[in-house]
């Protein structure tokens, strides 16, 4: 983000002798790029897809219009539009990712945005000294400025890759064998067919244990009793996709259980009637029945 603001700060300072042609492209790329950087980043730690597309449209708004403007009429159009289409794709990409190895995606990401900003940075300077005719010669790329580049491109990415960003709580790995028992029929993987398991009574709980594989869970029925508290042991197989996000949206609960790892929910059913649970995306479904 912070290299948004400097790449922008730079525009603003040079918007004067850009021409309506390079105004139109930093007006597009401005806003595309701060909604997708803002909806990306804030539903990777959160998963609230509603705020998550607001907010980054809000952002790539704010961006697009008003350096759209340099671009006159066509450019604020186009600024108007980048930013609602950064927001949506940012959080769509935000909450696909969430699941899956936050460490591998964050530096992709960031040699994606950093490839962006270094395209409009140059195409700035293209405008200003190269293209427009509002200065008397071109002039070449200073010497500077490709150092500049390249030493916050280089500090950035390495950070990326060093810094951890997973959001997955800690959790012990599944054993070998554990995973094999795990590996269930593919005529049970689908998404329409109901597999119930009932909670077996404990020392003052309830518990059933849950499998995550194919996108899918098995049992995706759970029968459970009231005002017992309930533990659901999770275990995900490396095939478990968008599924390890798990919600129960009437229990305020979601939780991520990384493929290849096990975990446990747990919740207190304290009314009767039969409540649904879901992936992130809201594809791998389920429901829990309490009586």
């Amino acid at each position: 983000m912070l290299v948004l603001i400097g790449v922008s700060v730079y525009v603003w300072n040079k918007r004067k002798y850009v021409d309506e042609m390079h105004g139109m492209m930093v007006g597009m790329t401005l806003g595309m790029v701060a909604g997708l950087i803002t909806a990306t980043l804030f539903l990777i730690p959160t998963g609230n897809f509603l705020y998550g597309t607001i907010i980054g449209t809000l952002v790539g708004l704010l961006f697009g219009i008003t350096f759209g403007r340099l671009g006159g009429h066509l450019g604020l159009v186009e600024g108007i539009m980048a930013g609602p289409m950064g927001g949506m794709m940012g959080a769509m990409l935000g909450q696909m990712m969430r699941p899956f190895s936050i460490d591998v995606f964050m530096p992709f990401f960031m040699f994606i945005v950093l490839l962006s900003m270094l395209g409009i940075s140059y195409a700035t300077h293209c405008g200003v000294s190269c293209c427009s005719g509002k200065t008397k010669k071109a002039e070449a790329v200073p010497s500077s400025f490709i150092t500049a580049w390249t030493a916050v491109s280089i500090i950035l990415l390495g950070l990326s890759i060093l810094l951890p960003f997973s959001i997955a709580e800690a959790s012990p790995v599944v054993s070998q064998s554990a995973s094999n028992d795990l590996k269930l029929p593919g005529y049970i993987q689908q998404a329409t067919q109901e597999i119930k398991a009932e909670a077996v009574m404990k020392d003052g709980y309830q518990e059933v244990e849950m499998a995550i594989a194919n996108s899918a869970y098995s049992p995706n029925v759970i029968v459970a009793r009231q005002g017992v508290p309930l533990k659901i042991k999770v275990h995900a197989a490396e095939s478990a996709g968008c599924a390890s996000d798990i919600i129960f949206p009437d229990f305020n609960i979601r939780k991520i259980v990384p493929a290849g790892t096990s975990a446990v929910i747990e919740l207190t059913p304290s009314k009767a009637g039969t409540f649904k649970f879901h992936c992130s995306m809201d594809m791998a479904r389920g429901k829990l029945i309490v009586q």
